[in-house]
């Protein structure tokens, strides 16, 4: 028998983390989160319909959207999708995944991680790896890596309204008087519609901007989540710990698009552990398989670094007439595929 308590443990009971777990069925696994899954919201909850698909969590959809819909400066622009994306309900999306685990559950917090060790609320345990996929506050603790030169975080804020949108698509609305350096969306979910304001400058004060965005249709502000847009990368292995999801800085830029790329990795995470759980790898070749399909695409990310960058000097005209340009059939479905093929689109294939 083992010395140790499990053979993996998880910090963190959200996307990646359950993609983690999923992969590592009929071992003994340890998921740690402070709070019951899916609980605690903080995304505005989209996704391709093919990633819900590949996690096996078709239940949580509320709507399909078959389109994106651009709003820059008068005009609107559609750009229909050969793949639709949906919007779900966050509790039952991570039930679904949980479910598809034989993890042990602590509802506790990890106070310390360690690549054999972990320290909560709830008492200790050790294992013979280690996964952090706490989420973006573990990109701020102190005890972590600074983020890159030049790599800033998104900021985003959410309300839910009990309304219906008549509308169908994701919307995003570029405008610079509420939302410099970033944007608005309004998503509908069925029977409510979830409006929401992101930026990529942490001096916007989101409430304001998501009041006056919401002023424009007479509407009030309710309940509200969020956090931070983790596009901050960094090392994907930290002193033999994985790091997996927003503790990894793993949301894309210009799109703030995290959740796919969360159980992306967490997919690719749990596959290389549980070969090495096997004997197919060495933990070190464990890691390594790891740290490499990350780094794969370090080179998207920095290419879309540089066009969020380009899109928040761009005048909301200008990028309309871009819009208009890129909303063609042909063109939208290469610059689609092109976006989801390099940030690990269709999870049950690539991975």
């Amino acid at each position: 028998m083992s010395s140790f308590d499990y053979d993996v443990i998880i910090v963190g009971g959200s996307f990646a983390g359950l993609a983690v777990a999923m992969q590592l069925r009929g071992r003994r696994v340890l998921v740690v989160d402070q709070y019951p899954i899916g609980s605690h919201q903080m995304s505005a909850c989209g996704t391709p319909l093919a990633t819900a698909r590949a996690v096996g969590a078709e239940a949580s959809i509320l709507e399909t959207h078959p389109d994106l819909v651009l709003h820059a400066g008068r005009r609107i622009i559609r750009f229909p999708l050969r793949d639709p994306y949906v919007t779900f309900d966050y509790r039952v999306f991570c039930q679904a995944m949980a479910a598809q685990t034989d993890a042990e559950v602590w509802q506790a917090r990890a106070t310390s991680v360690h690549a054999n060790r972990i320290e909560t609320t709830n008492g200790s345990a050790t294992s013979k790896y280690v996964v952090n996929a706490s989420g973006w506050r573990s990109l701020l603790q102190e005890t972590n890596e600074a983020a890159p030169p030049g790599q800033s975080m998104g900021y985003a804020l959410e309300t839910e309204l009990p309304l219906r949108w008549d509308d169908p698509g994701l919307h995003f609305f570029f405008l610079k008087q509420y939302v410099p350096n970033g944007y608005a969306w309004i998503f509908p979910c069925g029977a409510t519609t979830r409006f929401g304001v992101g930026s990529f400058s942490k001096e916007l004060k989101l409430r304001k901007a998501l009041v006056s965005f919401l002023d424009r249709y007479g509407l009030k502000v309710g309940d509200t989540h969020g956090g931070v847009l983790a596009i901050a990368r960094r090392a994907p292995l930290h002193n033999g710990v994985f790091l997996v999801g927003d503790a990894a800085g793993q949301c894309l830029p210009v799109t703030g698009e995290g959740i796919r790329t969360a159980i992306f990795h967490g997919i690719h995470c749990g596959r290389a552990i549980a070969r090495a759980l096997a004997g197919d790898l060495t933990a070190e070749e464990a890691r390594n398989l790891y740290v490499m399909q990350v780094k794969s695409m370090d080179r998207f990310h920095r290419r879309l670094l540089a066009f969020q960058s380009l899109i928040a000097r761009t005048p909301e005209a200008i990028l309309a007439l871009a819009g208009q340009i890129c909303a063609r059939p042909a063109l939208t479905r290469r610059i689609m595929d092109k976006y989801w093929n390099d940030s690990g689109w269709f999870v049950g294939q690539n991975a």
